[in-house]
């Protein structure tokens, strides 16, 4: 019964809310998701290889997948666990990192071990400075889908002010401030009362890499 008379839902509210981005401000469109006409739609996972992030599927991407899987990539999408290849491919921070080798004891297991980065792609365990640039097969895969990013580039260059945890929703490991969107977001109806209220949450997905400023 959580939140049952919540009112807004996160479309509705950035509809209606006009102190979210300074007026005029373009916002992103939602791209064109195309039809359900691939052999692996309707799968949960997107094939459509104009996006990249963890809703994608982890296997081989094929030139007559695009603009074939709508549901899929359309639900990822909305979920926070999609962008477009082409803001957040290899080059969204600049060149492609020097991944390194494959030397570290922790390599090949499909977690990024290097401190370099951050994000989902990251495992969670402790990072030892040892495995600076010997994890390179794990961590280029998480970066190519888009699930890594250098420490220090410009998305931690500028991070937001998270408020307190005033929030009635705080502590829950979901971040419920509207201004936010990722795969660190609660599935539930956003509020404008919980804007700036729910830090310690959502300033941990922020770090994990699992959500963005809208």
């Amino acid at each position: 019964m959580r939140r049952t008379l919540r009112l807004f839902t996160a479309a509705a509210f950035m509809a209606v809310s006009s102190g979210l981005a300074p007026s005029g401000m373009a916002q992103p469109s939602t791209p064109d998701f195309g039809d359900d006409a691939s052999t692996w739609s309707n799968d949960g996972e997107c094939d459509d290889k104009r996006f990249a992030g963890p809703g994608m599927t982890a296997t081989i991407l094929l030139d007559e997948d695009v603009g074939h899987d709508a549901t899929d990539c359309r639900d990822a999408w909305r979920a926070g666990k999609l962008q477009l290849a082409s803001i957040s491919g290899p080059d969204r921070d600049g060149d492609v990192p020097d991944f390194g080798d494959d030397e570290s004891e922790w390599a090949f297991d499909d977690e990024c071990d290097d401190p370099r980065f951050v994000g989902p792609g990251m495992t969670d365990t402790p990072l030892l400075d040892e495995d600076i640039g010997h994890d390179a097969t794990d961590c280029r895969d998480a970066w190519k889908n888009g699930e890594l990013r250098l420490i220090g580039t410009e998305r931690d260059s500028d991070v937001p002010d998270f408020g307190d945890d005033d929030s009635e929703w705080a502590f829950d490991d979901e971040c419920d401030d509207p201004r936010f969107v990722g795969p660190g977001m609660t599935e539930t109806p956003l509020l404008r009362e919980d804007m700036y209220h729910d830090a310690t949450d959502c300033r941990e997905a922020w770090e994990n890499g699992d959500i963005e400023l809208r």
